[in-house]
């Protein structure tokens, strides 16, 4: 009885150091988004906002995903760990939370492009001389990624 006892508490004790060394997310599992217009990356540092710069593969041009039932998605940038956030304070990266400031529809134009379109305003992702924002879906190339 003594051996089944210690057998149960070795067994635990292995489950458990499984469980504080299981893997978490990795850039593997993010993703990045180049805008069409400029060809920059999907950016965001508290310095500069949410914006594009060229690819330089670090951990702020890149953003892990949450995808719900509904099939739209939250992004979260992987080295804030703050979420694209659309909402009246324009498009910024904010607190993750499940609201739909928070969430984007992907609509596939088929050829490699996207269109990520806030739930918030059911507007289209747009990168321009503006900067980033949201404004009506128009499939030009300041509202395409890649």
């Amino acid at each position: 009885m003594k051996f089944g006892r210690v057998a149960a508490v070795f067994a635990a004790v292995v489950l458990g150091m499984l469980g504080v060394m299981a893997p978490q997310a990795s850039a593997a599992d993010a993703w990045h988004w180049q805008s069409q217009w400029d060809s920059g990356y999907l950016d965001y540092n508290p310095t500069n906002g949410v914006h594009t710069r060229p690819w330089n593969g670090g951990p702020y041009q890149l953003w892990e995903y949450k995808r719900y039932s509904d099939g739209t998605y939250r992004f979260m940038n992987v080295a804030t760990k703050l979420c694209l956030d659309n909402s009246e304070y324009g498009v910024r990266a904010f607190g993750c939370n499940d609201g739909a400031w928070q969430r984007w529809d992907m609509n596939d134009w088929g050829n490699g492009n996207w269109e990520l379109v806030s739930m918030w305003d059911h507007r289209c992702l747009d990168n321009s001389t503006y900067g980033i924002r949201t404004v009506g879906c128009n499939g030009l190339s300041y509202q395409l990624w890649k």
